[in-house]
């Protein structure tokens, strides 16, 4: 009520400035406009505690500096002017006229060719289709911004439109464009120095790779984000990094450091009353409660949690929760409650369809009159263009016709080079996926076959389930990374963690393996060839380790510059001896041949050498004590 009182006085005492004064200069102006934007931010556009005489003193005031700018051709008080309106209409959900605003605008800058102008007022278009929901109209405004902060060079415009298109992308479901865009944003926002935007970009890296379940980056970005933060003295970027940090800590399972940040948070923000900030944090922290078992205290944090996406009519959130609720009760079980919840989950999944119809067909209609314009204003240009070229035509011809021909006979040699280039690496890419399919099916093969075994040997249906589940997870990420040259570290380390996993329950846990990492750069930034180390392990486990007890398999990544030097170890009876049995048996090593024939076709493809050794590994006393095989591939970023 005080901050409302205070704006109202200042509001009041500037008006009462401006009329004793009979012009103001550009600088008077900008400067009055900077202190009417301070009462935008007490005004409470949520409710209608904001009295409506606060609104029509500012609306009047406001009014009043852009007749007076345009009447004395002073723009840039009229575009700041107008800025602020279209944000005041837009916080009031006043749809209409927030649109009449930037519609005004715009052709007021493209009176005066002012491309930053229509850029920026464009991404502000934008800007109100999200505040709608409507985000593939955002989306076509962000982009069509983007293009034009490319064209201006004006890398502040590009990186907020590229961030913009990030979140768009990342309330669509797309993760993974929008980390593609959160990053290339990111380092944007580093060149001209802008440290709140970097911080920001962080953050959402930190979401986005959260909902990828990709812990390490997650925590890696949100980290970051939290230190940007406090280093700006950002409070709602501190809480947001809270919500971040904790949900990257449930999915390392640090589960106590992910309800210790949840709590934190929760501490901060109920002093001001800012509990939107909660939503998330108390979801977070239901599962992590989940995870160690305590169901009282997963239930409690997650009714919590349905009750704040209520108070904020927070339909999205509300969906999010309700899913994990309902999974919640019936594991407790409580199925009344389950079954509550899922109606109205239902319920709200069946009126999102259908609103986002009627908003596609919307977006359409917008899409299509913006187009209309902005191809009107390009075929003014291109007209101006073509006069200017005619005129220049005529002293030009003789030669541009041979710039022309020399031109001609370039891109033909240019065109055939790429065209056999093209042609010999598609025999290479042929080369490489006939290589995963032999190497697929003989992988798949073991794997049913220890599920054979494991339902023959156990006759135990919960486990023999568990082991199908955590197969088929496996399968999921193996069918993956067939499709791909190269996949991140990070994934591939997570590939071979459900394997080894898998694996120990076929062997009734009688081996232990370890991984470690060594390197330098993030990894999900360091891509290998997938599956390489796979089939060796699964030589050691079958021939080497197979016939003694407390088995150990080492595996350790260590980067070396532009070089990953992995190495697979086990204590088992060694190579030589291994291969002896299996001459006996007259069995040909499927890993070793598989992984000869992907090297040759990596070497030809990167032009780089690869090395691959394997060797018993011998004591002090020159006896073998297991089996080493060791990689040096170059890095592709």
């Amino acid at each position: 009520m005080k901050a409302k009182m205070i704006g109202f006085l200042a509001l009041t005492l500037m008006v009462m400035q401006a009329n004793a004064q009979e012009a103001l200069s550009e600088e008077a102006m900008l400067s009055e406009l900077d202190s009417l934007q301070q009462i935008i931010y007490t005004f409470n556009y949520a409710d209608d505690t904001t009295d409506a005489n606060d609104f029509a003193s500012f609306e009047r005031r406001l009014a009043e500096i852009k007749t007076f700018g345009l009447e004395n051709e002073l723009y840039e008080p009229v575009y700041r002017a107008n800025n602020m309106f279209f944000n005041h209409y837009k916080y009031q959900l006043m749809r209409p006229e927030a649109l009449e605003v930037l519609d005004n605008t715009l052709r007021l800058a493209e009176q005066q060719a002012d491309s930053l102008k229509i850029a920026r007022f464009i991404y502000l278009k934008g800007t109100l289709s999200f505040r709608f929901d409507e985000l593939d109209s955002a989306a076509y405004y962000f982009k069509t911004s983007l293009e034009m902060g490319k064209a201006i060079e004006d890398i502040g415009q590009q990186a907020a439109s590229i961030n913009a298109l990030a979140v768009c992308y990342a309330q669509l479901g797309r993760d993974r464009d929008a980390i593609r865009y959160y990053k290339e944003s990111r380092a944007l926002a580093g060149q001209i120095g802008a440290e709140t935007q970097v911080t920001t970009a962080e953050l959402n890296l930190g979401n986005a790779y959260g909902r990828l379940q990709m812990a390490d980056s997650a925590l890696y970005f949100s980290q970051l984000a939290y230190k940007g933060a406090l280093n700006q003295d950002d409070i709602t970027m501190k809480w947001s990094s809270l919500n971040a940090l904790s949900l990257a800590h449930y999915l390392k399972r640090n589960y106590q450091e992910a309800i210790a940040r949840s709590e934190e948070l929760e501490r901060e923000v109920e002093q001001v009353g800012e509990n939107g900030y909660l939503m998330t944090s108390y979801l977070t922290r239901s599962k992590a409660f989940k995870a160690q078992g305590v169901l009282n205290k997963a239930l409690e944090y997650a009714r919590k949690s349905l009750e704040i996406t209520h108070e904020f009519i927070a339909t999205d959130n509300e969906i999010r929760t309700l899913t994990w609720l309902v999974d919640l009760e019936k594991s407790i079980p409580d199925y009344k409650s389950a079954l509550m919840h899922q109606e109205r989950l239902s319920f709200l999944q069946d009126s999102l369809a259908k609103v986002e119809v009627n908003q596609r067909l919307e977006n359409l209609t917008v899409q299509y009159e913006t187009q209309k314009r902005l191809d009107e204003i390009e075929s003014l240009k291109t007209l101006q263009a073509e006069t200017e070229q005619k005129l220049k035509f005529r002293n030009l011809t003789f030669l541009f016709v041979a710039i022309s021909a020399v031109l001609l006979v370039i891109a033909l040699v240019v065109f055939f080079k790429r065209r056999v280039e093209r042609e010999r690496l598609a025999r290479q890419k042929t080369r490489n996926e006939l290589l995963r399919t032999q190497l697929n099916p003989h992988f798949l093969f073991n794997a049913l076959s220890s599920i054979q075994l494991f339902l023959i040997n156990k006759g135990q249906g919960a486990p023999a389930l568990e082991y199908l589940s955590k197969f088929a997870k496996l399968m999921r990420r193996i069918l993956d990374n067939s499709r791909k040259d190269f996949v991140s570290l990070e994934e591939e380390i997570a590939t071979l963690r459900h394997y080894l996993d898998l694996q120990k329950v076929r062997f009734d846990h009688s081996f232990e393996y370890s991984i470690q990492v060594d390197v330098q750069d993030e990894m999900s930034e360091i891509k290998i060839p997938p599956m390489f180390a796979q089939p060796f392990i699964e030589n050691s486990l079958e021939h080497g380790i197979a016939s003694i007890q407390n088995g150990k398999i080492n595996i350790s990544f260590e980067q070396h510059d532009d070089l990953m030097r992995f190495k697979v170890e086990d204590n088992g009876i060694g190579i030589s001896r291994a291969a002896a049995m299996k001459d006996k048996k007259g069995h040909e090593s499927m890993a070793t041949k598989i992984t000869s024939d992907r090297i040759e076709v990596l070497k030809r493809q990167l032009k780089k050498n690869i090395s691959f050794n394997i060797k018993d590994r011998l004591s002090d006393a020159n006896e073998i004590i297991g089996t080493e095989v060791i990689f040096e591939i170059p890095i592709q970023y």
